[in-house]
């Protein structure tokens, strides 16, 4: 499987029967490595020198080409080219299950595991052979007879399963036809964007910046609600999916014997059981839920409502208290975020913090992207002149691309047989709200500035890992430690002296200048004022979204400690479990004598990535709070302190014990103090 030299710019012209020949070839070299490395290695002598770092290696040459076809799958503009690309991972995905199902290349393993009595070991290999053991264990071989051909069955199910529940949230969602006069309160630019229809009817299109700016803008209650409504109710034949892949998980689990799923994926992370979740989210509840209450009052004052606050509600009162409390105008704030140019200010920050170069690659031909909106961009260590990998950003919505904010790796990084590191591609895959008028250019919403500092924390971490192997590097580490160094970086967006160099009025850009009279430009940067009033109230209602996200979290462990597959088969009790949660933690009324839909569903979170492990994204915050509230807080800009963590955190990704890795880094184990402190709670 040869690589690219460094500083090779991947192709992207690649036709579905090209996409299928390249996958045949990978599928045969894994099957023949597989074959050659059984046949050398006698079954008693195997050790992680000779069985291993070849598996390693391997693993390695694997992971870049299917980094590569896998992102086809969700940002390809044709809709064949995503379909090929998705049946490509469906055999990959077996591909790599069934390198995993080998009993003779496990008797290898096997035998080199039992020779290494410490799995903590500092050698990387070391840990790689822990990983590769307990990946064969997971993957059902100490099972036998029935038991294991069961088991066998349910892993292939469970990623045909994934293919297809990915593959429905790569297609439109749809809109809702809604009477314009319904539509009161958006901004005519918006309402200009949607579709008409003869009879005077708005299609508001389903996906997420379309629905946050109805359940934001919109004064009409029951649009907001049928709008909310409709959006959860987007991919109906996931739901199905998803009820399946949860009995499956639940019926591999037992038959590996472990009680529940949710017990066999935290044993090895860093909250590593259910119990030590329980009491996590119990320990947020419990701060947290006065606070909220008090919050949930707050909102409803703003217009005297006397019915309850809905959870379509919450939007559009939290967007009026932060205008009218707090004199935060956000689509004024967003005239100093320009996208395209806010990107750019946003390189020029992780340059300095981490010693980087980051340049655009100008020369390049279509090929080179995957359509003519993206952007590369050349990544170099600034100290030592090295080559790192490309960085490609694709920020705008179309039909067919993955509907949310995520950073994609294309290639990972890992140390190649000759020594060198092998350069990465990582790519910044966002839907913000695009442009909706010729004289004004695509604006970035402040939360959608703290969206791709986070995501570009990802392909961060991705480009300044240095591990020997892909499993490890950059982001993939526990999975419960890896959102901590993006959730760190959105503290910069909210700090006066890193906020504002981020910003610059789009009526100063060369394109947009000659439209505005020298008089009635407003400040090239953001004024304090806007600055001081957009920081004061950062927590506003924060302890209400902090306890939605405790509501998916529960609902997550619930589902995946329960005994679903031998419950009878039906699908309303996991949404009425996700409803229910969403609506008590957060005091927000629901859809009473309505169909909620299954919201469960409408996302890749519990599918993938984030399966018994949703609970992370609020344990990373109080990790990242820590490391901010030590090392940052004072002087945001240090690069003395960017440059250690770079060392230390970043570099490293999964190849060290990520505990020890926090404690050696802080010079302690991790405390919540610094988290609760930023709502008031000591």
């Amino acid at each position: 499987m040869a690589l690219p030299e460094h500083g090779d710019l991947p192709t992207f012209d690649i036709t579905p029967a090209d996409l299928r020949d390249q996958t045949n070839r990978l599928v045969h070299q894994v099957q023949s490595a597989v074959d050659t490395l059984v046949e050398t290695v006698a079954p008693g002598s195997a050790t992680v020198a000779n069985t291993v770092r070849p598996l390693g290696d391997l693993d390695n040459a694997f992971k870049y080409e299917v980094q590569y076809i896998a992102l086809f799958q969700s940002v390809a503009p044709s809709p064949d080219l995503r379909q090929a690309a998705s049946d490509a991972i469906n055999l990959l995905n077996q591909t790599y299950l069934a390198l995993f199902q080998n009993e003779a290349l496990f008797a290898l393993v096997d035998v080199a595991y039992r020779l290494v009595e410490d799995e903590d070991a500092t050698d990387e290999s070391t840990r790689l052979l822990a990983r590769f053991h307990r990946m064969f264990v997971d993957n059902g071989l100490q099972l036998s007879g029935a038991d294991r051909d069961r088991f066998t069955w349910i892993a292939k199910r469970l990623l045909e399963i994934r293919v297809e529940f990915m593959d429905n949230l790569a297609t439109d969602p749809g809109s809702l036809w809604v009477d314009q006069e319904a539509l009161q309160g958006l901004p005519d630019r918006k309402l200009q964007s949607l579709a008409l229809d003869d009879q005077g009817a708005r299609g508001v299109r389903l996906d997420r910046p379309s629905v946050n700016a109805v359940l934001t803008k919109c004064r009409v209650a029951s649009t907001r609600r049928d709008v909310f409504l409709a959006g959860q109710s987007i991919y109906p034949e996931n739901a199905r999916l998803f009820e399946e892949a949860v009995r499956l998980r639940s019926e591999s689990a037992h038959l590996l014997g472990f009680p529940s799923y949710a017990v066999q994926q935290l044993r090895h992370q860093l909250v590593k059981s259910p119990e030590a979740v329980h009491e996590l989210l119990d320990d947020f509840t419990a701060k947290l839920r006065p606070v909220a209450s008090q919050e949930v009052q707050a909102l409803e004052q703003i217009d005297g409502l006397e019915d309850p606050l809905h959870l379509w509600d919450f939007d559009y009162y939290h967007h009026r208290m932060l205008q009218e409390e707090y004199k935060v105008d956000h689509d004024r704030i967003s005239e100093y975020f320009p996208a395209e140019h806010t990107l750019r200010r946003m390189f020029d920050t992780f340059e300095k913090l981490f010693g980087l170069s980051i340049l655009e690659v100008t020369e390049k031909e279509d090929r080179h992207v995957w359509h003519p909106e993206v952007r590369v961009f050349a990544v170099r260590d600034r100290h030592e002149g090295s080559f790192l990998g490309f960085l490609y950003t694709d920020l705008y919505p179309r039909p067919g691309k993955y509907n949310h904010a995520a950073n994609f790796n294309i290639r990972p990084g890992f140390r190649r047989k000759d020594g060198q590191q092998s350069p990465v591609a990582t790519a910044l895959v966002c839907n913000l709200s695009p442009a909706t008028a010729a004289d004004v250019p695509a604006l970035l919403q402040h939360r959608e500035v703290i969206t791709v500092f986070h995501e570009l924390g990802h392909a961060i971490h991705d480009l300044l890992g240095r591990t020997g192997y892909a499993m490890f590097t950059g982001h993939r580490t526990v999975r419960d430690f890896g959102e901590a160094p993006s959730q760190l970086l959105e503290y910069w967006c909210w700090v006066p002296e890193c906020l504002q160099p981020l910003s610059f009025h789009y009526s100063y850009l060369p394109e947009y200048s000659d439209q505005w009279a020298d008089s009635r430009k407003p400040p090239r940067e953001i004024p304090d004022d806007l600055i001081e009033g957009l920081v004061a109230a950062k927590q506003v209602n924060q302890a209400i979204l902090t306890l939605r996200q405790v509501a998916f979290s529960k609902f997550d462990m619930q589902i995946h400690t329960r005994s679903f597959h031998s419950e009878p088969n039906t699908l309303s009790p996991i949404a009425e479990i996700y409803n229910s949660h969403l609506q008590e933690m957060t005091l927000l009324r629901g859809a009473e004598g309505l169909d909620w839909g299954h919201g469960h569903a409408t996302t890749l979170h519990y599918m993938w990535g984030q399966d018994a492990n949703y609970f992370s994204y609020l344990y990373t915050r109080v990790l990242a709070a820590d490391i901010w509230a030590s090392h940052f807080r004072d002087d945001p800009m240090s690069e003395t302190a960017a440059l250690r963590y770079r060392r230390m955190v970043l570099e490293k990704g999964g190849s060290v014990d990520e505990a020890g890795m926090l404690r050696d880094f802080l010079g302690r184990v991790p405390r919540a103090d610094a988290y609760f402190r930023d709502f008031g709670i000591v």
